[in-house]
């Protein structure tokens, strides 16, 4: 078993209490923005922060929010979007949020077994949740953010021109119990679910990542409603730091963007670290300008290869490695070196090159058990990762207001990840379990065919999925985008493939090109379309 280091007991307060508690140190960045959000131009100061808060909340109770009431959001801003969602908690309310391209079953499934009083929305996700909203028959609040007013709508100007002296302090009693936030998973097991954090969660996530190196700004492109975006801005909020937020990733403009805004730090999920690393030209201006300090990845797991192409191309900048999920918060990082940037640690397991995910932060303990055994395994060996800490969530949320507990009697959670851990304590995630598969007797992870493709100079992007055979269980097919001047050559890269790893993992059903790689909401490679995508054309 590894625990992080740990900070005491969290205190029973409520988030806004926690998260307002250091924020007369703040005070002096008060001209300094707090979150940018950059397709918009909006912003938001630290001097602001508390004053419009205090005033949305302060509308939102004239409107009738109560204590416990759920906001829900479709939108593709963040500016404003957090001066609300502030406002909600300073009431006692909860929100929950959701992609801007849900079916109108999905949108009004979760309005209901949330029990939503208030709508907030913008011009352009009004009409895709319309038919959410009909579907219901919703009559509650509908707040919209966009510059002008939507008809039918509270417009965000009204909010912000209350005088604030209609709030009034809720008690949060038991903030083991009461809800803050309800995150949706990024639906890479099945449909997204409802998690629901609690403040003393919460609370406890923050302090955890006071462990994370970084620096005092940061350019990013999460989606809105997830766990990461949340964490880290309230996170930049209590701390004093920039957030500059991109609601749609675009290639053409992401260095446009690098260059303008000059963030000290950046964060990308690995499929966009695959095509970064490999952009040489703006790679050289990037280090020539000495802007970029430090290189966050999460939400899965840097291929060795990448890694070192993003460190040789950018030797002045640190690259850290974080783990985590929607029901835990990030519970692992690698660690930032003291003088000069150091590469990430990496193990051989069967065969296959993995790239740290770091070691636990603090308030965690985790430990590798057996996939099938559940016995727990020594250093080196593979197994599933379970962890237990306070900051796992208090449940996915159920139909009829029910909770489902997410982890066992002893407050292990059991997360779905194979991977092993070393002597000294660091964690190497290799992959979900559900999306391993048989070749005869033998287990096959994709990503570690994967992770050998994207050393092949000529390939960008590359997943690789199990496709049904009637004598070994499944064989290997590999989709791979090719980069700019690549060839296209079935034949060697199958051979590339073979020349370096176990029969079971040769790609025994080929190879096929495509323009790019299906990503799910949460930004990750989505396996579940691709292997579908592979059945449909088999």
């Amino acid at each position: 078993m590894q625990q992080g280091e740990t900070f005491g007991k969290v205190p029973d307060i409520s988030f806004t209490d926690f998260l307002f508690s250091g924020f007369e140190e703040t005070s002096s960045y008060k001209d300094r923005p707090w979150i940018v959000d950059i397709p918009s131009g909006r912003s938001v100061t630290f001097g602001q922060v508390k004053e419009d808060a205090v005033k949305i909340a302060s509308g939102l109770a004239r409107l009738g929010f109560r204590q416990g009431d759920v906001l829900y959001f479709v939108t593709y801003e963040v500016a404003r979007l957090f001066l609300v969602k502030v406002g909600v908690w300073l009431l006692g309310g909860v929100v929950r949020g959701c992609s801007q391209n849900e079916l109108p079953d999905d949108y009004a499934r979760q309005i209901k077994e949330s029990a939503v009083k208030f709508v907030l929305v913008d011009s352009e996700t009004i009409q895709v949740i319309q038919p959410a909203l009909d579907i219901l028959k919703y009559d509650g609040c509908i707040i919209s953010l966009d510059d002008e007013p939507i008809p039918g709508t509270t417009h965000i100007s009204k909010l912000l021109a209350d005088d604030g002296s209609a709030l009034k302090q809720p008690t949060i009693t038991n903030p083991k119990e009461d809800s803050l936030v309800i995150l949706n998973t990024s639906g890479s097991t099945g449909n997204p679910k409802g998690v629901v954090h609690t403040h003393y969660s919460i609370v406890e996530n923050m302090k955890s990542l006071r462990n994370l190196p970084l620096e005092d700004s940061l350019i990013e492109f999460m989606i809105n409603y997830g766990l990461g975006i949340f964490i880290l801005a309230m996170h930049y909020l209590n701390t004093g730091r920039t957030i500059y937020h991109i609601n749609k990733f675009e290639r053409g403009t992401y260095f446009d963007y690098l260059t303008t805004y000059k963030p000290r730090s950046i964060l990308f999920y690995p499929h966009v670290a695959n095509w970064f690393a490999r952009c040489d030209d703006q790679l050289e201006t990037l280090r020539d300008a000495n802007i970029i300090k430090l290189m966050l990845v999460g939400g899965w797991v840097l291929d060795p290869t990448t890694a070192d192409l993003l460190c040789g191309k950018l030797s002045n900048t640190h690259l850290i490695q974080i783990y985590g999920m929607t029901e835990i918060g990030f519970s692992t990082s690698t660690k930032k070196g003291q003088i000069k940037p150091l590469k990430l640690d990496r193990c051989t397991s069967e065969g296959q090159v993995v790239t740290s995910s770091g070691m636990l932060l603090p308030s965690y303990e985790g430990k590798i058990l057996g996939v099938f055994d559940k016995k727990r395994v020594g250093p080196h060996e593979l197994g599933e990762l379970y962890v237990r800490s306070p900051c796992i969530a208090k449940g996915y949320l159920m139909p009829g207001n029910k909770m489902q507990k997410l982890t066992d009697e002893e407050g292990w959670f059991q997360t779905g990840d194979i991977g092993i851990q070393d002597e000294m304590g660091n964690i190497y995630i290799k992959e979900r379990a559900r999306f391993m598969y048989k070749h005869h007797m033998d287990f096959v992870l994709p990503s570690e065919i994967e992770a050998v493709l994207l050393e092949h100079p000529d390939v960008q992007e590359a997943g690789v999925v199990g496709m049904p055979h009637p004598t070994t269980n499944s064989s290997s097919r590999a989709f791979v985008v090719i980069k700019k001047g690549g060839k296209r050559n079935e034949e060697e890269l199958c051979k590339f493939i073979s020349d370096r790893l176990h029969y079971s993992k040769h790609l025994h059903s080929g190879v096929r090109f495509v323009e790019k790689l299906p990503v799910n909401k949460g930004g990750k490679l989505d396996r579940k379309a691709l292997r579908q995508f592979a059945l449909d054309n088999n």
